[in-house]
């Protein structure tokens, strides 16, 4: 007896703290209702505390690229190599972040969770998935490392994690808990992750990327509209990088790509979806958060926008797809060709697109800006009442988005 209450007490220690901020002070994942609206609701209230983190990470990144554009730091490749590792962790990392924002929500073990979301990112692993050798284990394959970047991936495998945790929690003896319940919620949804979820994840992007492919080099127009709408979507996927072999292999042979025009013009539409938010909001903090969100996404960092504002508000986020896949379209009707990949799809790789195309450029990106922003102006969504908003850049608290609303349309 006096065994089981020294390790209750232990328990109690260790996992205290970290107990209370997941059972009371952290809003719960939301239940009922429309499964996207949810979907969008947990989304965006994962992110709302990383916000400050990516929005900060962000600015430092189109400094850099700025400053790059104009010939500054390409003197020193060591220095803007630090800089840019700097700039670079949160969105690096950022499987981690939300795995522990994730797991706070849904009221399991934060650290645990972060466990799960660091297990692919040991550098000698990753030095081994990006050899380019095949990789397996006990003849199973392994999580691709564009995979471990996908945040849908990332918050099923961390729901999972925490049903586990919380059914060994149940039936563990209490002496047990402290060492049991970690390793066994370990030991079975990372091995989940990396050698069944991860690479079914992998073989989908696979064939996304040949599918989209085939639709450049055959359907010319309908392929812009289509990657242009669903960019943000594969971004949400960890998908963002299928395309960039089959961008390379353009530029080896041809001299110029179809394809990042059509990425430069969904970042565009995530910027003029904030854009709209920010001149139809009535709340001051919504509005705030919105203009850096969306002037970020239009220097090429959308992801502030699209998980803090048009996923938090919704119709904004379908305005972006539309946005997107109308600019994407005109680029490829007019075949706008990029001379190079951008390290940053916005207006620091305005330069790339010098050339017989470049007013198609300008033109496609103006045409996803204005067309997102109009959009999300005139359809109105549903905004936060001032007195009730609890989102802060600065201290990085959150709330869900289903507060006290009123409806942007009747303003």
């Amino acid at each position: 007896m006096n065994q089981e209450l020294l390790s209750k007490e232990i328990i109690s220690q260790v996992e205290g703290e970290d107990k209370q901020v997941s059972t009371s002070s952290s809003p719960q994942a939301p239940t009922g209702g429309n499964p996207i609206r949810r979907l969008f609701d947990f989304i965006s209230g994962v992110f709302t505390p990383i916000l400050p983190a990516m929005i900060g990470a962000g600015m430092i990144k189109v400094v850099i690229y700025v400053l790059m554009s104009f010939g500054f730091l390409l003197s020193d490749p060591q220095a803007s190599t630090i800089l840019l590792a700097i700039s670079d962790g949160v969105f690096y990392f950022l499987p981690i972040f939300v795995a522990a924002s994730a797991a706070r929500r849904l009221g399991s073990n934060v650290f645990v969770a972060a466990a799960v979301g660091a297990s692919v990112f040991h550098p000698q692993l990753t030095a081994l998935l990006q050899s380019g050798e095949e990789v397996r284990f006990a003849g199973l394959s392994v999580i691709n490392p564009q995979a471990a970047s996908s945040i849908i991936l990332i918050l099923v495998v961390v729901w999972m994690a925490a049903y586990v945790e919380k059914w060994l929690d149940k039936h563990i003896p209490s002496s047990l808990k402290l060492m049991a319940v970690p390793t066994l919620t370990l030991v079975i949804t990372i091995p989940l992750m990396m050698f069944v979820l991860g690479p079914l994840w992998s073989y989908l992007g696979q064939h996304i990327s040949d599918g989209l492919a085939w639709l450049f080099d055959n359907a010319g127009m309908f392929a812009g509209l289509l990657l242009g709408g669903a960019m943000s979507l594969l971004i949400i996927a960890g998908m963002q990088y299928i395309m960039v072999p089959i961008m390379i292999s353009s530029l080896a042979t041809l001299g110029y790509d179809h394809i990042f025009p059509v990425v430069v013009a969904a970042a565009f539409a995530q910027a003029g979806a904030a854009f709209g938010v920010l001149f139809k909001s009535k709340n001051v903090k919504v509005k705030t958060l919105a203009f850096w969100t969306g002037l970020l996404a239009m220097m090429g960092v959308s992801e502030p926008a699209m998980y803090g504002v048009t996923m938090r508000f919704k119709k904004p986020f379908v305005a972006a797809l539309i946005g997107g896949a109308l600019g994407g379209a005109f680029m490829s009707l007019f075949e706008t060709e990029s001379m190079a990949i951008g390290g940053i799809s916005g207006l620091p790789s305005l330069g790339l697109f010098i050339g017989p195309t470049f007013i198609y450029a300008i033109l496609g990106m103006l045409i996803s800006l204005v067309t997102a922003g109009v959009i999300t102006y005139f359809m109105g969504f549903v905004d936060e009442k001032e007195e009730l908003s609890k989102v802060s850049p600065v201290s990085g608290s959150s709330t869900s988005s289903d507060v006290t609303v009123e409806k942007s349309l009747k303003s």
